[in-house]
């Protein structure tokens, strides 16, 4: 697609900004607010909504074009919205809504204007600053790792917590590996940053986000043999090889202490089994509509539960908390779009793919799902939901696209 440079520069801004590359948090235990102070964050939060809005005045028409042809995303969308009337907390939902309609709408915007190829080397550059910043910041400034007792020497890069540089290094890595074996140009530098990256992932000590790495990279021969398959081997060989190396990252989260000698965990996984059996039981007392978005931790109904595990301010996992958010009603959509989104990255490897970056969108779902089993990041206004949503709408527009010139 033919994009002026003044708007890839806008653009590239606006994932620095989405990526957190702009706004540098030490480790939690030393401070909470962003390098600058909040307003500093604010002012990058402006920046970014002046943006959108620029290119909605731009290209409306495209947006409203996009919005109609996936039209799933729209309706959790709107869900979201609405929950508000039900809601345990108005507050946190108005505050999270605004957030998540922003990331819908940038969203729309990179799947209208770049094709998923362009996606990854414009993603490419927010996620590389961010690699590149956590490095030297952890590596030469005090109060990047953490010093508190449970999670002493774990580097946070700049994001705050171990847990969050791992996860957004887990992005990194998996988009410049793929980068690194699809493109000759620039080759070196691509293995250079995916090297970074993954050593940010053993500096951090987080066995999911290790965990992450080893499946995604563990796939890649998956993909390739899926080629010279009938296409219902395709199907049943990726979606067993899924299952089985989810199962194999759960076990190895499990059992981190035992597999990489990890010391000083502050929540175990069978911690976070503790939570889900009753995050469950609240989900069963209202399951059709949930509390309303971000309406259920800092209310009442989460009183008992925060008072036998206090450290649990979310379901530590994605899909139990978007039951407790939307409930079923709010998931089945979701679902929905979900297996949709499979099915379409599924088609891609066997009928379009030439290169590896062809297979990212399929690792993205593994990256999305694995992360989800352990920590609450799926329906939240973030890097995450963002990536999720932009190349469900690519994949959608292209397919499009690509029946029409039939």
């Amino acid at each position: 697609m033919n994009v002026k440079l003044t708007e890839k520069i806008l653009t590239i801004l606006l994932l620095l900004i989405a990526v957190g590359a702009l706004t540098i948090h030490p480790a939690q235990e030393v401070s909470m607010t962003t390098l600058g102070g909040d307003k500093l964050d604010t002012l990058f939060n402006i920046i970014s909504y002046l943006i959108l809005f620029y290119f909605l005045i731009l290209y409306w028409k495209g947006f409203l074009y996009v919005i109609t042809k996936s039209p799933l995303q729209f309706f959790l969308l709107a869900i979201v919205i609405f929950s508000i009337l039900w809601s345990e907390d108005l507050t946190s939902s108005l505050t999270y809504i605004k957030g998540l309609i922003r990331v819908y709408f940038i969203a729309i915007y990179l799947a209208m204007r770049y094709s998923l190829r362009e996606q990854m080397r414009l993603i490419a550059w927010a996620l590389g600053a961010a690699t590149l910043l956590s490095m030297i910041f952890s590596a030469f400034i005090p109060g990047y790792i953490h010093k508190s007792p449970e999670l002493v020497n774990m580097w946070s890069g700049i994001y705050g917590h171990k847990n969050e540089l791992g996860y957004m290094m887990n992005w990194s890595a998996g988009v410049f590996l793929h980068l690194a074996l699809s493109s000759s140009r620039y080759r070196w530098l691509m293995w250079a940053i995916c090297g970074l990256s993954i050593c940010l992932i053993i500096l951090t000590r987080s066995t999911t986000s290790l965990a992450i790495l080893l499946t995604t990279i563990l796939l890649l021969p998956f993909y390739q043999s899926l080629k010279k398959t009938n296409y219902k081997l395709q199907v049943i060989t990726i979606t067993s090889a899924l299952m089985l190396l989810i199962i194999f990252s759960m076990l190895l989260i499990n059992n981190a202490e035992s597999v990489i000698g990890t010391s000083g965990k502050d929540l175990t996984f069978n911690g976070r089994s503790d939570v889900w059996g009753l995050v469950i039981s609240k989900v069963l007392e209202r399951p059709w509509l949930g509390y309303g978005y971000y309406g259920f931790w800092t209310t009442s109904a989460a009183s008992n539960l925060r008072a036998t595990y206090d450290w649990a301010s979310n379901a530590h996992n994605g899909f139990l908390e978007l039951l407790l958010d939307l409930g079923f009603l709010g998931f089945l959509i979701f679902a929905a779009g979900f297996i949709r989104f499979f099915a379409m990255a599924l088609t891609r490897i066997v009928s379009i793919a030439k290169k590896p970056e062809d297979y990212w969108p399929m690792q993205m779902l593994v990256i999305i799902v694995i992360l989800n089993f352990s920590e609450a990041r799926l329906l939240t206004p973030g890097w995450n939901w963002l990536m999720y949503v932009t190349t469900s709408l690519s994949l959608t527009l292209s397919f499009q696209r690509t029946a029409i010139n039939k």
